[in-house]
Parts: C-alpha cells; sequence; structure tokens
C-alpha cells in the first residue's frame, strides 16, 4: 500500500477514497473474522488458530489503511488550515470511519494480544479464553452507509 499522494486529485476526494477503502477493509475482511473467532458455534476448535492468525494478518493491513487514510485527512488540514471547514462530506465520513476503527480495535486487539502472548500454551487453551458470552455479543447487522 502505497502512502504517496496523487497531486492531480482534490485532497477531499483523496480523503474520501481512503476512508472508503478502510470502511470496506473492515467490513468486508476484518468484522467477518472477528465474529467467527467471537462465536463458539461457527467455529470449530481446530480451525480457531488460523482465524486468530488471519485475523490479526486484516487487522495488520486495516492499520496500514487507517495510517494512510489519517495521512489523507493530515493533508486536507494542512492545506485549508486547523480553523478553516473541512470538505463537510470527507470530514463526516472520515470521523465515521474513526468511530468503526476504534470499535473494531476494542474488540480485535484482546484477541491479538492473547494470541501474541500465548507462545508457551497449546492454542485451544487460549481460544477456549478468547469466547465472547452471547449477553456481552454486539448485535448484527450494524453496517454503515457507504456514501458520505
Amino acid at each position: 500500500m502505497s502512502q504517496s499522494f496523487d497531486s492531480t486529485l482534490p485532497s477531499d476526494i483523496r480523503l474520501l477514497l481512503h476512508a472508503d477503502a478502510e470502511q470496506c477493509w473492515l467490513h468486508r475482511e476484518v468484522i467477518p473474522v472477528l465474529r467467527q473467532v467471537e462465536t463458539c458455534e461457527q467455529l470449530p476448535d481446530e480451525q480457531v488458530g488460523a482465524a486468530i492468525a488471519y485475523l490479526e494478518a486484516t487487522w495488520n493491513e486495516a492499520t496500514l489503511r487507517a495510517r494512510a487514510t489519517d495521512a489523507a485527512h493530515a493533508h486536507l488540514c494542512s492545506r485549508y488550515g486547523r480553523h478553516e471547514k473541512l470538505s463537510g462530506a470527507a470530514g463526516r465520513y472520515h470521523t465515521a470511519v474513526r468511530v468503526l476503527r476504534g470499535i473494531v480495535a476494542q474488540r480485535v486487539t484482546p484477541i491479538v494480544a492473547a494470541q501474541m502472548q500465548a507462545d508457551g500454551k497449546p492454542i485451544e487453551a487460549v481460544a477456549m479464553t478468547l469466547r465472547v458470552s452471547a449477553s456481552r455479543r454486539p448485535p448484527a447487522g450494524g453496517c454503515t452507509p457507504r456514501a458520505a
């Protein structure tokens, strides 16, 4: 993933593109795997280790996308100054993606951190401690619209 900016695109369009790419990645790649790892009935115990490793890889990619989105936001801020109003749609969409990113990070970070600390333990023992009870599970279908 490139951190460079195409100077032919306006800053607000650049931010919208980066924010949309990050939001799509979270919804298509990270959240489905996260839900599988959090639920007992959808994933056999022998596949939990692979799912956690895949979750870690997709989360690393999401982190790179978040940096690119924040860099595009910083570029827009530097161009128009902090006191002037940012382009409305781009600023709102960036805020919405940052909120989604924060919610997903709160759920992913403990799982990835537990996986990293599980060097000496069998993966099944770690997986059993990562299961989320049904009472703490967030409601399904909390999808946000893609258009800003």
